[in-house]
């Protein structure tokens, strides 16, 4: 009863400041108005101090295409075994906002790491592991959080650790990464004495092209952050617990791949549950609600993931794809999320073929390419630990009925799964980015409760 009563008070804190982070990074625009109608949104005097205190850190220049890190060379580093740990190094952590209750340490630890690729290669990961500052006070040893971000851009300047909170890097608002601000996932679970790690997935950071949703690669880059991150604290003498995933949108499709796929590729991990909020269940459901809108460009990174993992495709992309087409591929190589809605938004993919179809259609002909979005789709296999999934009834950007579905398969196929409606009105388009905010008390409260133990009640729902 007490770790219960414990997560009820963590998620009405983790709430309260969330929403107030949110507001105060003047994102939410139209849904200002509905956050201030939430019980647990900030007073206005906490609104005005969140304002004051947004934009105080991040010192260093905001990375770029093409600035050199070498932490990220791979060239001469053999990977090893999944989850061994290549390289680290500690790097400065952002400093909480006056006024809001949480406690991070001042230091990330930085890591390159081996997975492997959908072939069985062993390749390198970077990522970053937050160590928390406080005791866990719960069930067990302490426990470690697999965080994937939402659709961060596929250029290596995007990857998380490169990033704010790390490395004095200017926050979300002023680096225009608003991506970024689900850095703040690590201070509420750190505050709760829970150990984060946070993936760069494949080839983000690191050489080569980042396989955006590609099912098994994101899978293998958060069990392997999970063994990474035991390797380390086995190395130092610590004691590790129990693992879970979380996620939104890209993160969230993440976290499902993962969940599903723990029990054959890390049978060793001792998995607590996951939550994914707006997973991209299908690929093909996914593309063709956003193809014209701000995320138009993320199908760019998609092809460009297939591609190089499916070198069959580039003969018939090559037959179909305008010159255009190709440069726009190229270009989004190199970018990140608020570059593509700020250079493709709202723009189809039509643009990019010589017969005018959109690319969810010409793939669909493409024997090859029918089959390499098939090969992405979640549901066909079945976590094991409880799980929980968000799908927003207004989300303009990523597929509601889709991620209903994927916990419907679950359900059928006997796992333990909660399912929620994302609690937010339509507030025009905001509400695919909001969910990460009105999703995580939810999710956050989820993941507590199966790091103490707690059954889940009602089961499958």
């Amino acid at each position: 009863m007490r770790n219960r009563i414990e997560s009820s008070v963590f998620r009405s804190r983790a709430s309260r400041g969330l929403c107030a982070l949110v507001a105060s990074a003047g994102l939410v625009a139209t849904a200002v108005p509905a956050a201030a109608a939430d019980p647990l949104a900030p007073a206005p005097d906490s609104l005005a101090q969140g304002m004051a205190d947004f934009g105080s850190s991040g010192l260093a220049p905001r990375v770029e295409h093409g600035d050199i890190d070498p932490f990220y060379e791979t060239e001469g580093l053999e990977a090893e075994a999944p989850g061994g740990v290549l390289r680290t190094l500690q790097a400065p952590y952002a400093p909480v906002f006056t006024g809001l209750d949480f406690s991070v340490p001042d230091t990330a630890e930085k890591i390159v790491y081996s997975t492997t690729d959908m072939h069985g290669n062993a390749i390198p990961v970077s990522g970053y592991v937050v160590e928390p500052t406080v005791p866990w006070n719960g069930a067990g040893e302490r426990p470690t959080v697999v965080i994937g971000r939402g659709t961060i851009g596929q250029g290596d300047q995007c990857a998380p650790s490169r990033n704010w909170p790390l490395d004095n890097q200017p926050d979300p608002l002023q680096s225009g990464r608003k991506v970024a601000l689900e850095g703040l996932y690590d201070w509420v679970f750190a505050s709760a004495g829970v150990r984060v790690v946070v993936t760069d997935y494949v080839g983000m950071g690191t050489p080569g092209i980042h396989t955006y949703m590609n099912r098994a690669e994101q899978a293998h880059a958060m069990l392997d952050a999970a063994r990474a991150t035991r390797n380390l604290v086995g190395e130092r003498g610590g004691q590790f617990g129990k693992v879970a995933f979380y996620g939104h949108s890209q993160g969230g499709g993440a976290s499902a791949s993962a969940a599903e796929s723990a029990s054959e590729y890390a049978p060793d991990l001792d998995v607590a549950g996951s939550y994914s909020s707006a997973p991209p269940a299908d690929l093909n459901a996914v593309q063709r609600h956003i193809d014209g809108s701000e995320l138009t460009g993320a199908i760019g990174f998609t092809i460009n993931g297939l591609v190089d993992r499916y070198p069959d495709l580039d003969a018939d992309l090559a037959a179909n794809l305008s010159p255009d087409g190709y440069a726009a591929l190229d270009e989004l190589s190199t970018m990140c999320t608020d570059e593509i809605s700020e250079n493709y938004g709202g723009h189809t993919t039509s643009e990019w073929t010589e017969s005018g179809q959109k690319l969810d259609e010409l793939l669909d002909e493409i024997p090859a390419g029918k089959a390499a979005m098939e090969e992405q789709r979640l549901g066909a296999r079945v976590p094991q630990a409880p799980a929980m999934i968000v799908s927003g009834p207004h989300d303009p950007t990523v597929d509601y009925q889709q991620a209903k579905d994927l916990a419907g398969q679950w359900c059928g196929a006997g796992a333990n799964v909660v399912y929620r409606d994302d609690i937010m009105p339509p507030i025009g388009d905001y509400n695919h980015f909001i969910q990460a905010i009105s999703g995580a008390p939810f999710g956050i409260g989820f993941l507590l409760d199966r790091f103490n133990g707690l059954p889940v009640a009602g089961g499958c729902r």
